[in-house]
């Protein structure tokens, strides 16, 4: 194996350090004076890793202030589930510093086929977006929310703008989330629009309440595991992750 350049061993340690907690998103970096006395290297070697760095969008430079961490390495590699703040997907790409593209598949009014789920309703508006992570499928979202509250939706541009946005807007905005998972096969539909060979995924059914507690979204998401990571906690143990 070919050995690596000095100034990629320090983007390694500064990438391990932040892994690993010892920086933290916000923080600002030692000066290159520290590093090059630590690290036994030349100052233009030390400014090499950092503005390499920098390009990589791990660290952000603020001109007589310093390098600062702008991203953790591992995070902006994949997308943690688990979480409990209600947070759009366009936001939690953000929070992450992902870069993610978003096609509409579907949008449309369909006979409700889910009584089960929302028993007083005639009608429902589909949604259905792919996200896409470094031009590879990411998650597969099919939302469906009641006609009857959201009777335009069907005429919203739900591939440029978030669906919480636009039920914000109409004050039913979900206050309170309900989440099951399940790893199961990738159904057929799914698979044809994500692009991806038949496999399991996981599966996230999520249930979103307004205020005032009525039932406002329902939404099936299908996450690609190779770009996806899931925090979770086991009843009476400590947190895991997987």
């Amino acid at each position: 194996m070919k050995k690596k350049k000095i100034y990629e061993q320090l983007m390694d340690h500064i990438k391990e350090e932040i892994a690993n907690g010892n920086l933290k998103v916000g923080n600002r970096l030692p000066r290159e004076r520290w590093y090059s006395l630590h690290h036994k290297m030349n100052r233009m070697t030390v400014r090499n890793a950092l503005k390499h760095l920098e390009q990589e969008e791990v660290l952000v430079s603020k001109q007589g202030s310093g390098y600062y961490v702008k991203n953790n390495p591992k995070e902006k590699d994949e997308m943690e589930l688990g979480h409990a703040e209600i947070l759009s997907l366009s936001a939690q790409f953000r929070q992450k510093g992902m870069k993610a593209t978003r096609q509409m598949i579907s949008l449309k009014k369909i006979e409700n086929e889910w009584k089960d789920i929302f028993p007083q309703e005639k009608s429902l508006v589909e949604i259905i977006r792919l996200s896409m992570v470094k031009k590879e499928s990411y998650v597969l979202q099919k939302a469906y929310i009641p006609v009857s509250i959201f009777e335009d939706a069907d005429r919203f541009d739900f591939e440029s703008f978030s669906l919480y946005a636009y039920m914000e807007d109409k004050g039913h905005r979900p206050k309170r989330m309900v989440s099951n998972l399940e790893i199961d096969k990738c159904p057929k539909d799914v698979q044809s629009w994500m692009n991806i060979a038949k496999k399991h995924l996981f599966i996230f059914h999520d249930y979103g309440y307004d205020q005032e507690e009525q039932l406002v979204e329902y939404t099936i998401s299908y996450y690609n595991p190779k770009q996806t990571s899931l925090r979770y906690i086991t009843k009476g143990t400590k947190e895991h992750k997987g």
